[in-house]
């Protein structure tokens, strides 16, 4: 189990040294747009790879087993003299304890992000400055995933990382650039508001659900099925009070997007569980997959 000790993290540095804190695939999709030049592409691919897959986030240290499985796709809408516009899909899993079962941890796109980078240069990221808008935004995520992982793991061992993406966000908001302000892709399902709830008091709420949803629930799955299904489903209760003080916030979204089909797959086979409160707790807290919830029985 991964344990932080915050005396002796290091504020986050670049080192050119294979990723101790994750496994990541980078794929740049450019099928939508008519470029003849298809290289520049590939070169982009694998300049993105090298700087995450490169970079150590942190000085703890992972074994193989606890590293995070991260993809991420760039869909490119737009390229014309080194500028990009892309959909950029973030997913990532954590692996379940005693299983060879992966569970989702974050699935989230952010949409028409538009950034310059001029082929094989090398990304680069300055922690207590903004140097790129790509370089920035990597970073604003890995840490943001990597804050989830720990939390996963350990009850409220994410905020040093969260703490992390937020003065990532301050420095680009201060650069007046576009992408990181509060009304950006209109209204609150962006990543200011992603990290402004990840930092604030709704961070206990969702850390403890988190922790428990995946230690006491799904790790506890290959010991103790009932027990974990019952522990699961309580932590998905939990999350009501949270959905009373801010109905449709952007952490149920992306909690849902990523859980969904997990969930309906626990509770739709195995043992016999009770499933009509749950099913009633998940219909309030994410109606969009209503069709999935009512199929659990």
């Amino acid at each position: 189990m991964k344990k932080i000790n915050l005396l002796i993290l290091i504020f986050f540095s670049l080192n050119f040294s294979y990723s101790q804190e994750i496994k990541s695939k980078i794929i740049v999709n450019s099928e939508s747009i008519n470029q003849t030049n298809s290289s520049v592409f590939k070169n982009l691919e694998i300049t993105l790879s090298n700087f995450v897959n490169n970079s150590s986030w942190s000085n703890i240290n992972y074994s193989e087993f606890e590293k995070v499985n991260l993809n991420i796709l760039f869909s490119i809408t737009s390229y014309s003299n080194n500028s990009y516009v892309a959909n950029i899909e973030f997913q990532a899993s954590r692996p379940v304890l005693n299983s060879s079962y992966s569970t989702p941890i974050f699935k989230y796109i952010e949409k028409n992000f538009q950034f310059d980078h001029v082929e094989f240069e090398p990304i680069i990221f300055k922690a207590n400055q903004f140097e790129s808008k790509i370089s920035s935004l990597l970073a604003f995520y890995i840490n943001l995933i990597i804050g989830l992982d720990h939390d996963s793991f350990e009850l409220n061992s994410g905020n040093y990382f969260y703490s992390i993406s937020k003065n990532i966000l301050n420095y680009a908001s201060q650069s007046n650039v576009s992408g990181w302000d509060s009304s950006h892709n209109g209204g609150k399902l962006n990543k200011f508001w992603l990290i402004e709830y990840l930092t604030s008091k709704d961070s206990n709420e969702f850390s403890n659900f988190f922790y428990n949803y995946h230690v006491n629930g799904l790790d506890l799955m290959h010991n103790d099925v009932s027990s974990a299904k019952i522990n699961i489903a309580n932590s998905i209760s939990s999350l009501k009070l949270l959905q009373r003080r801010n109905p449709n916030s952007i952490l149920i979204k992306i909690l849902f997007d990523a859980k969904s089909d997990e969930i309906k797959d626990i509770y739709s086979g195995g043992s016999f569980f009770d499933a009509t409160n749950l099913v009633s707790d998940l219909n309030y807290l994410n109606p969009f997959f209503s069709n999935k919830w009512n199929s659990i029985r």
